[in-house]
């Protein structure tokens, strides 16, 4: 079993670390593709958002869920780290992309079982970062791969905002 308080200080490490990596994906815009060894940007980003996932393993065992809820969460955590080290070999966005975005759809399905009984804001927060995941989702095949991302914009900043309500719930 998790502690509560080591699950709450991997939500606030999962905050730190997700700001980072996106960050670097913002304003540096690294390189769709490349051949050889990843750019220094990759690295550091890839670096970033594999910890991000893996420091949210505490977080989804300590949650309330429902066992498909937490199933899902593992399954995000597990995919989407699979999908960043494509992105480490420099695998091309006409097949990241959809594979993110088709796995965020999983990201959703955790969020919203974890926050199907929580009172609160963590239910409201929940449940919008949850609709926000799905909408970007759908929307991706509609605005292209190259501004799919721009479509995570909201879901972003309520994951942010969720998993900080998580990480002060956890503390108690």
């Amino acid at each position: 079993m998790t502690s509560p308080s080591l699950a709450s200080k991997c939500a606030f490490a999962a905050i730190v670390l997700f700001v980072t990596g996106m960050t670097l994906a913002i304003t540096q815009a690294p390189p769709a593709t490349f051949s050889g060894p990843p750019p220094t940007v990759v690295v550091v980003m890839c670096f970033a958002f594999t910890f991000f996932h893996l420091s949210l393993l505490p977080v989804v065992a300590a949650l309330d869920a429902p066992a498909w809820a937490k199933g899902s969460g593992y399954a995000w955590i597990v995919v989407d780290n699979v999908i960043v080290f494509m992105s480490y070999f420099g695998v091309g966005a006409d097949l990241i992309v959809p594979m993110r975005w088709g796995v965020h759809l999983a990201a959703a399905s955790w969020i919203f079982g974890a926050s199907l009984d929580a009172r609160g804001a963590i239910g409201w927060v929940g449940t919008l970062t949850a609709t926000a995941f799905v909408i970007a989702s759908f929307m991706g095949p509609f605005v292209g791969a190259a501004k799919a991302g721009q479509t995570l914009g909201p879901a972003g900043l309520s994951l942010v905002t969720w998993l900080a309500l998580v990480g002060l719930r956890l503390r108690r």
